[in-house]
């Protein structure tokens, strides 16, 4: 018996019968291209298909898509042209996604960063008084240090020796940071001269408008219905054209422009103004590692990518590059600093699970770069309900922050509340690690043993706490004006010896009655 033979890959095509051979030819051409998709991106391999990343690639893209409109209009507070900067927000979300999906193989969205932008426009040039192209170049040179910090490997290493609790904080801070530029936009947050800020007026068409927008997006959202955000943005931009609030757009389509926006950097002036620009630049490049960072662990985690043993994540290396290199080419283009977006989780969600993913949504930004004028007669009414929403989902790290270890609740406590009142990122960040450094050195062992005695009640037959080689830490719960527990068990033995000490005639009843 003849052994049977091996099948031919790719089959070679029929040309009998009425079959036309071109036809086969490219249907075999077509399955050859989708069988290296596969391949190269490993996508049977994570446990998706083809057409799964293609549909988590569209998710992605609808509910990143309203950084189209949100990104120039902020930065047109900077006094940057809103056709160039969009330009330039579509560019750099091209090749950020398509770094990110050819070479790290990761299903992430980049685009310019919410709450770096606004700090761009508001917090530096508004502030501080400096022109665009200054604050361009401070963009240019974090891409830069991000990019040498990642390929020496310690983009890496500040992300594990960072407190989690500042990491967390930074998000928190950016997203009240960027909520109250939202609400300044909308109409709601005016300023006063006896309390700094108030109510505006309720009663105004546009600041209804805003409100009801903001209400729309929460609901959908709620409902998890995928780009709530473009729809909201969408449905109020219509309302207000069609009722003449604002004017609709000039034309539909149009070439891509970078005028007064390419290259457009200040050297000598960033020099000149170096006390001011040098932590400028910090501050992007931290708030750009700490939000990169957790962005692609808690997407890579949600997509399983994530390894259980070493707990890291295949390609984090090319993900923290493809950020610092989108910034860099968006710095040259004419936009605020290039980061993984948080909406990646959306397509994840959809069941993204490769780098395929990202390259559908650059395909889609790619497209979008030639519709740039629908985009600049959106009015601001319409874009700053999506700032309002995306700081309500910065709010999320709040909760998992330890609140009960006070030698890190409290910087990270500073860094939440210093971010919105001074209206900089960069003070926020400042004033947390300040206040972490300051609280660490000052509470260790050996100043503590030259500052304090520690004393022993000889009454009692051991000590409150039982004493360790580590530096003891304060915990909020501990403190008498404590409003909230610990969420550990506590020791029946030290509540009976607190107990003894306070109440020396309970007796041994009574401290029993206590300790049950």
């Amino acid at each position: 018996q003849k052994p049977p033979q091996r099948q031919r890959w790719p089959p070679r095509p029929r040309t009998g019968g009425s079959a036309d051979p071109r036809g086969a030819r490219r249907s075999v051409t077509i399955m050859g291209f989708f069988d290296f998709l596969d391949r190269w991106f490993r996508v049977t391999e994570r446990g998706s298909t083809l057409g799964t990343e293609v549909r988590a690639g569209t998710v992605t893209f609808m509910t990143m898509a309203y950084i189209l409109l949100v990104n120039p209009t902020i930065l047109k507070g900077a006094g940057m042209p809103f056709r160039s900067v969009a330009s330039s927000t579509a560019l750099s979300a091209i090749v950020g996604s398509t770094f990110v999906g050819v070479v790290a193989n990761l299903p992430f969205g980049l685009g310019p960063g919410m709450g770096l932008n606004a700090y761009f426009a508001y917090g530096v040039c508004v502030a501080n008084g400096m022109t665009y192209d200054v604050a361009l170049t401070a963009v240019l040179i974090e891409g830069i240090v991000f990019a040498l910090l990642t390929i020496c490997g310690a983009s890496t290493f500040i992300q594990k020796i960072m407190p989690h609790n500042l990491k967390h904080a930074i998000t928190v801070g950016i997203g009240l940071f960027q909520a109250f530029i939202g609400f300044r936009m909308t109409g709601l947050v005016v300023p006063d001269e006896e309390t700094l800020v108030t109510l505006g007026n309720v009663k105004s068409i546009y600041v209804l408008i805003g409100v009801a927008t903001t209400i729309v997006i929460a609901v959908l959202t709620v409902r998890q219905v995928q780009g709530a955000m473009l729809i909201g943005v969408v449905a109020s931009s219509c309302i207000s054209w069609l009722t003449g609030l604002h004017p609709l757009p000039e034309r539909l389509v149009e070439m891509p422009t970078l005028d007064g926006t390419f290259l457009h950097f200040n050297f000598t002036e960033y020099i000149d103004r170096w006390h001011e620009t040098v932590p400028i630049t910090l501050a992007f490049l931290f708030v750009a590692l700490f939000d990169t960072a957790g962005v692609q662990f808690g997407a890579g985690l949600q997509a399983g990518l994530v390894d259980p043993v070493t707990h890291s994540l295949p390609g984090s290396t090319f993900a923290f590059l493809s950020s610092s290199i989108a910034t860099m080419f968006g710095a040259c283009t004419g936009t605020s600093p290039v980061i993984i977006a948080n909406e990646t989780c959306a397509g994840i969600a959809d069941g993204g699970r490769t780098g395929l993913t990202s390259i559908v949504i650059a395909c889609y930004f790619f497209l979008s770069v030639f519709f740039i004028p629908i985009f600049s007669a959106v009015p601001p009414t319409a874009t700053a309900p999506a700032l309002i929403i995306v700081g309500a989902l910065m709010m999320g790290p709040a909760g998992i922050m330890d609140w009960e270890n006070f030698n890190e609740s409290f910087p990270a406590y500073l860094t939440i509340a210093v971010m919105p009142l001074t209206y900089s990122i960069a003070n926020g960040v400042v004033a947390g690690l300040m206040a972490y450094c300051l609280i660490d050195v000052l509470t260790r062992d050996w100043l503590t043993g030259l500052c304090f005695k520690k004393k022993q009640d000889p009454n009692l037959t051991e000590p409150l706490h039982a004493e360790s080689d580590k530096t003891r830490r304060f915990s909020v719960a501990s403190s008498p004006h404590a409003v909230c527990r610990p969420t550990t068990p506590i020791d029946t033995r030290t509540v009976e010896i607190r107990s003894a000490r306070v109440h020396g005639d309970m007796g041994a009843e009574g401290a029993t009655t206590l300790r049950a």
